[in-house]
């Protein structure tokens, strides 16, 4: 057996590398076998049962299969050379696009960013356990960046004992300002909990992101019921499953609610607005309490934002708000009106764009 052989590993891997150790990734300890992704697969659970909907897995270049079949122990490294972790490889496979897409996505449809990221890799994967090493850091964004561990301390130095875990990708708006508000009236406080791995380049930038959160909670939050913890790990788009995924990785976090909202991270009109609710609500012992809001928009009736539960109103007064309609305002050098999203909030974004650092197309640094 050799146990020499090096793989260098980009940043989307590094960062679901870091969430394995940390134990975000909790139950896993390492990058799928082929029995625990095929469970995922086709029952959305590991193969011992435990509930998971998104497979964890590391590719291997196809000309160096043999080599790694041989190998017990491989090095991984980041782009710049340097040592992350080692993998102790239990298992070498290879994956069926032609089945697994469809079940992971619910398309083939090769222009779902998610669809067309997954075909792109290698389908060729290594399992088995990880150890990352101790030495290794990660730069981005170190003052929001807490481990499970450490956010946990942090809810009890502020005595939590409930929380409430918001995901998004996009700036603060008002529609999910009305959504944290709802989660932080029912709970101790809130985790805003970004994503800031790889997207899709017309979406925002992480920088854009975390710079709206920070404004939001110094002038509109209390620091004393919400907390901006950053989450690094790729967006996939994948709608349900994403947002059943979402759900354990807070209950990791320490989470005891979840928000999952109108089209929970979906793309396009791949999913229905409400199908992540349905999805969530089949599986019973995911360990965390799923809070099912609707999609709030602001009604020129009602004047303000509200809910199709709250406001009798039809479509003639109804101002949808989303991080789509957001980016597609300040893409035409538009300034979002203040139904839509806070003027502290489009301040900051507009700075952002004078810099060509709002979206992460103008900025792969900014991923």
């Amino acid at each position: 057996m050799s146990s020499n052989l090096e793989l260098i590993i980009n940043r989307d891997t590094i960062s679901e590398v870091i969430n394995i150790g940390n134990k975000a990734f909790d139950p896993l300890e390492g990058f799928m076998d082929s029995a625990d992704y095929k469970s995922v697969v086709e029952n959305m659970h590991l193969d011992n049962g435990v509930p998971w909907t998104i497979p964890i897995t590391i590719d291997i270049p196809e000309g160096q299969v043999g080599d790694f079949i041989k190998a017990d122990i491989v090095i991984l490294k980041d782009q710049s050379g340097v040592n992350v972790a080692e993998i102790t490889i239990e298992d070498c496979y290879r994956v069926n696009y032609t089945n697994d897409i469809k079940k992971i996505f619910g398309t083939e449809d090769i222009k779902h960013p998610g669809v067309l990221k997954e075909t792109s890799r290698s389908i060729y994967r290594i399992g088995g356990p990880i150890k990352v090493f101790d030495n290794y850091k990660d730069d981005v964004f170190p003052e929001y960046s807490f481990s499970p561990a450490e956010a946990k301390e942090i809810f009890k130095e502020k005595g939590w004992k409930t929380i409430v875990g918001f995901q998004t990708r996009n700036p603060i708006h008002r529609a999910h300002e009305y959504l944290q508000r709802v989660g932080m009236e029912l709970t101790d406080g809130i985790l805003i909990h970004p994503l800031i791995g790889w997207k899709k380049g017309d979406d925002f930038s992480p920088l854009a992101v975390v710079k709206s959160y920070e404004k939001m909670i110094e002038s509109f939050y209390s620091r004393l019921r919400a907390m901006l913890c950053v989450l690094k790990i790729p967006m996939r788009y994948a709608g349900p499953r994403e947002a059943v995924f979402h759900a354990i990785i807070r209950k990791n976090y320490g989470c005891t609610h979840f928000i999952v909202g109108r089209d929970h991270a979906g793309v396009g009109n791949y999913y229905d607005n409400y199908a992540a609710h349905e999805l969530c609500r089949k599986f019973t012992n995911l360990g965390i309490e799923i809070l099912y809001l609707y999609g709030p928009y602001y009604c020129q009736k009602c004047e303000q934002i509200v809910t199709e539960k709250t406001c009798p109103h039809g479509e003639e007064y109804k101002l949808d708000i989303s991080g789509t309609r957001l980016r597609a305002l300040f893409s035409s050098g538009k300034i979002p009106p203040e139904t839509y999203m806070r003027k502290e909030i489009s301040e900051v974004l507009l700075s952002l764009s004078k810099e060509n650092s709002l979206f992460v197309g103008e900025n792969r640094e900014n991923i």
